[in-house]
């Protein structure tokens, strides 16, 4: 891969990052938060699901703002807005003014999810779409496994508010090298060409390729939402409990990201989604006949979690980067629709086994992850191996 993609690459990782630390970094804080409000667990589940519904909500405007107005004003507003909202989060006396700072957290960082692959998707070569995907994938996911980690440690030394004001300054110090990245416009687009979201939306290849990336997704964000909470009710870990697993889950992640596109170009990216899709199956049904028939330690868990994240790094950039095969003035909103398939998937994941975290613990999230892998491989099993 070129210098020149690097350098486009780096920076609009990073902004995205930033938008995930919004979350990832504020999970350790998730149980210090509800003792400092007063909030039960299920409360404190909101706030985690309230930013996955803006992040959501925001996708299909952010699509469109980016063919209007171009990536670059997409991410100047992305950023000033999520400065605002977190500093707002950091300073919220009560529960519904954290919600409402949270809910446009999600929205601000909705900017980014969009602009970074469509950028990345429209600038590289054809041949290196599941490369940089892959690679931008494998920069944001370091967050992710830094988050928690850092978010733990900043609960040894202050409250669950300095996380919040954290990533205000990383927002603010990332702007300039994320404006500079970004193209005014996007390369060769058209604007004659068909390009509503009517339709994309009528490309049945691309919607069997996002929703079954969407409902993998899902079933990730449900085992990350709710890990904290299980990690110390069920099994009286502590925090660092659910910091080792993102760091080891994410390590898994990366190397086997940094292998997708030889996987893709070897059996290409459709079979590289269909062999992720049932071995995801195969990880959860196993796992979760194991733990309903036996007493498994942290250390069975940690497995499965780093053989499950392991095996999305082989079909989450090849299905993301296939997803975006569509002429280049439908790409921001196929873009933009996929990550709304994405977050909604999510949201609805995290938020619908909450309510049985405190009976049923790993086995509901299990469960729950089992359902979501079962829906995305019969999707992937129709997705024509090639383009229209």
């Amino acid at each position: 891969m070129s210098i020149a993609s690097v350098r486009t690459i780096l920076p609009l990782a990073v902004i995205t990052c930033t938008g995930l630390l919004a979350m990832d970094l504020y999970l350790p804080a998730v149980p210090a938060m509800q003792r400092g409000l007063g909030l039960t667990v299920a409360q404190g589940q909101a706030t985690i699901a309230v930013f996955l519904a803006g992040l959501a909500a925001s996708q299909l405007l952010w699509g469109e703002a980016l063919h209007r107005f171009g990536p670059r004003a997409c991410v100047r507003l992305g950023l000033w807005t999520l400065i605002v909202a977190s500093f707002g989060c950091a300073i919220a006396p009560e529960l519904w003014s954290l919600l409402a700072m949270r809910l446009l957290q999600g929205i601000a960082a909705g900017a980014a999810t969009v602009v970074s692959p469509t950028v990345i998707r429209a600038t590289l070569p054809d041949k290196d779409g599941v490369r940089g995907i892959a690679a931008i994938s494998m920069i944001e996911a370091v967050i992710p496994a830094a988050g928690p980690v850092l978010g733990t440690a900043l609960l040894l030394v202050t409250d669950w508010r300095v996380t919040f004001a954290v990533i205000g300054v990383v927002s603010l110090v990332s702007m300039p090298f994320a404006l500079a990245a970004t193209p005014a416009r996007l390369p060769q687009h058209d604007e004659s060409a068909p390009s509503g979201y009517g339709t994309l939306l009528r490309n049945t290849r691309y919607l069997k390729l996002a929703l079954s990336h969407a409902l993998c997704f899902a079933a990730l964000l449900c085992f990350v939402g709710s890990g904290p909470q299980v990690l110390q009710a069920v099994m009286g870990r502590g925090d660092g409990a659910f910091a080792t697993a993102q760091v080891c889950g994410v390590a898994a992640f990366i190397v086997m990201a940094s292998q997708s596109g030889r996987i893709s170009a070897r059996l290409g990216a459709v079979r590289a989604v269909r062999l992720g899709a049932w071995l995801h199956l195969l990880l959860c049904a196993t796992f979760w006949w194991a733990w309903s028939h036996a007493s498994l330690g942290f250390g069975w868990v940690l497995a499965f979690w780093i053989a499950f994240c392991g095996t999305l790094g082989i079909r989450g950039p090849a299905a993301f980067s296939e997803a975006l095969r569509v002429p280049m003035a439908q790409m921001g909103r196929a873009s933009a629709a996929m990550v709304l398939m994405l977050l909604v998937a999510s949201a609805m994941a995290t938020q619908g086994v909450a309510p049985y975290l405190q009976q049923a613990g790993l086995s509901a999230v299990v469960a729950t992850m089992l359902g979501l892998s079962v829906a995305s491989l019969v999707l992937a099993l129709r997705v024509p191996a090639e383009a229209g």
